[in-house]
């Protein structure tokens, strides 16, 4: 049980460390949503009150860069999932290879110890 124990817990520090690595990446993102936004109405407020095309022109511009922000997180977010299942599969892999080097260890001093007939 402890190859997998230890292999357990690794694999949640790997993960742990790609979430908050996401997480970084997604409010930096936000942040900017918000400061583009802010840019977008400070856009339309200063506008020709009779350009009504200008104004919409800014808020158009804002939400295609949204799309591209929302697409980068879902991009990010599978990426990041097949990482994890890849830390949690390595570990997995290297916990069955240490559980079977330990068997084999104790097979063999078991057997080097068996007495020999007289």
């Amino acid at each position: 049980m402890a190859p997998q124990m230890k292999q357990f817990w690794k694999a949640q520090e790997k993960i742990l460390a790609e979430a908050e690595a996401f997480a970084h990446h997604w409010f930096a993102r936000r942040h900017a949503a918000t400061k583009s936004a802010l840019k977008a109405c400070e856009a339309a407020a200063e506008a020709n009150p009779t350009d009504a095309v200008a104004a919409l022109q800014a808020f158009r511009d804002w939400q295609a860069q949204s799309a591209e922000r929302m697409s980068e997180d879902v991009r990010e977010w599978i990426d990041m999932l097949g990482r994890c299942a890849g830390h949690v599969m390595t570990g997995e892999v290297t916990a069955g290879a240490e559980t079977l080097e330990e068997l084999q260890r104790e097979g063999a001093e078991l057997h080097s110890h068996h007495a020999t007939p007289v």
